[in-house]
C-alpha cells in the first residue's frame, strides 16, 4: 500500500520523515505492515492545475490514496476554506483526503517550545496555549525567527534544519494533543494504514 503526501513546500516535506517514523512504530506496535509514503511537491495553488497533478498521482498503479497538506498562511482565512479548496480541485475522488495546517506547519512545532527555548539558549514566554491559534499577523515561523533572533550569538531560524531537528526523537502525540489539524492528519495516515486511531 502506497500513501502518496502532496505537501505544497519544502516544510512539509522535511515534516514526512517524522510522520512515516510515526506510522512505522505504531505499525510496528499493532504487528501490521509498514506504510509506504511518498511525498511530491505541490508546485502550484492553481485550483485547474492542481485538479491535473490530483488526477496524476491517484492514476499511479501503486497509489492507494492521496492526502494533501497545505498551510493556511497566506492563501487561506483557515483550514476549512484551505480544505474545501483541496476537495474541489480533487473533483469528489474518495481516494483524496485533504488537510491543512491551522496557520503553518510551525505551529506544529510549538508544542516543543521549551526544547526549543533550550536548543538556541533563551528563556521567552510561549506563544500562547494553542499552537494553532497564533494569529496571522505573526505566524508561528516567525514567532521562531524572533526566539532564535534572541540567542547570544544570535542565530537564524532555516525551517527545513530546524524542524527536522527540533523534531527528532519527538513523540508527534504531544504536538496532536494540543493541534487538532495535525491530529486529524495522523488519523487520516493511521487508518490509511490499517491503525488505530488517536
Amino acid at each position: 500500500m502506497t500513501v502518496v503526501l502532496l505537501v505544497e513546500g519544502e516544510t512539509e516535506t522535511v515534516l514526512k520523515d517524522h510522520l512515516k517514523r510515526f506510522l512505522d512504530v505504531r505499525a510496528a506496535s499493532e504487528s501490521r505492515p509498514k506504510v509506504a509514503l511518498r511525498t511530491r511537491d505541490i508546485m502550484t495553488l492553481n485550483e485547474g492545475k492542481l485538479r491535473g497533478r490530483i488526477r496524476l498521482e491517484l492514476n499511479a498503479s501503486d497509489v492507494t490514496a492521496l492526502v494533501a497538506l497545505v498551510d493556511v498562511y497566506p492563501h487561506f482565512a483557515d483550514a476549512a476554506e484551505a480544505k474545501a479548496f483541496l476537495l474541489r480541485a480533487a473533483n469528489g475522488d474518495p481516494r483524496f483526503y485533504a488537510h491543512a495546517a491551522q496557520y503553518e506547519v510551525e505551529a506544529w512545532l510549538l508544542p516543543y517550545w521549551e526544547t526549543i527555548c533550550e536548543r538556541v539558549g533563551v528563556r521567552h514566554a510561549k506563544p500562547g496555549p494553542d499552537p494553532e491559534k497564533v494569529d496571522l499577523d505573526r505566524p508561528p515561523s516567525r514567532r521562531l525567527e524572533e526566539l532564535y533572533r534572541l540567542a547570544k550569538p544570535n542565530r537564524r531560524y532555516i525551517k527545513t534544519i530546524e524542524m527536522a531537528t527540533i523534531l527528532r526523537d519527538k513523540d508527534l502525540v504531544v504536538a496532536a494533543g494540543q493541534c487538532p489539524e495535525l491530529m486529524a492528519l495522523l488519523n487520516t495516515l493511521l487508518r490509511l494504514g490499517g491503525l488505530s486511531p488517536l
